[in-house]
């Protein structure tokens, strides 16, 4: 309830759904005038004016609140560079073990040839469109990781909704000073560097991807600053 002189913090309905969950709105009654008073009777909170302020400091008030700028939450990139282990380093295989043979050829192409026509007659374009929107309402982030020249991988979170681009600016911020590089997911060309959200990427709800470059250096990319948070993967 509300009177000429306070409002009742524990039944007003109006103020629980509008004042009480925002952040800074008790303050701001306070700056206002109110004053906030726990009655020992019921134990309910009021918010009493003892004083009448005036005019021009209730306008003020007004206005500031009028002019100030939401604030938007800002995502913790939560920052880590990775040391693989020796157990995950990848073994360096001959040429053969990656030979393909006409027969293995003729093997992959039936198969890819009878999933294909599996997807056309069993799944419509609904069907694929909604199952490729249930991982976007889904994950609402993603886990980045850069594998830099020397083995040691950069990682962050970004939001679902952040753009190929912020991957490459979060790179940039990361080097120990600027180079010219590209960024490739494995099996894929070197990603653009655009405005393409990341879910839309494929890079929901994670991604892995190589940095390449001409650069050539003794010393690892990574800033002093980054290479200090180094812990083993």
């Amino acid at each position: 309830s509300t009177g000429s002189s306070g409002i009742n913090a524990e039944y007003g309905a109006g103020f629980q759904k509008k004042i009480m969950p925002l952040v800074g709105g008790v303050e701001f009654l306070e700056i206002a005038g109110f004053t906030r008073i726990t009655d020992d009777t019921d134990n309910e909170d009021y918010f009493i004016m003892l004083e009448t302020p005036t005019i021009e400091h209730l306008t003020l008030c007004v206005e500031t609140l009028k002019s100030s700028k939401k604030l938007a939450p800002t995502l913790d990139r939560d920052v880590k560079v990775l040391q693989p282990s020796a157990a995950s380093q990848r073994y360096e295989l001959s040429s053969d073990f990656f030979r393909v043979t006409k027969e293995d050829l003729m093997t992959e192409q039936k198969r890819r040839a009878e999933e294909a026509e599996r997807s056309e007659m069993l799944r419509t374009k609904a069907i694929r469109d909604r199952d490729a929107g249930i991982g976007m309402r889904i994950y609402h982030y993603t886990i980045i990781r850069i594998r830099f020249p020397d083995g040691l991988l950069l990682q962050g979170t970004f939001s679902a909704h952040d753009t190929v681009e912020s991957i490459f600016k979060f790179v940039e911020n990361a080097l120990r000073h600027p180079v010219s590089f590209s960024l490739i997911t494995p099996g894929c060309p070197p990603l653009k560097r655009d405005k393409t959200l990341l879910k839309a990427a494929g890079l929901v709800p994670s991604g892995l991807m190589n940095l390449s470059t001409n650069e050539r250096s003794e010393f690892t990319l990574l800033s002093d600053e980054l290479v200090c948070k180094l812990t083993s993967l």
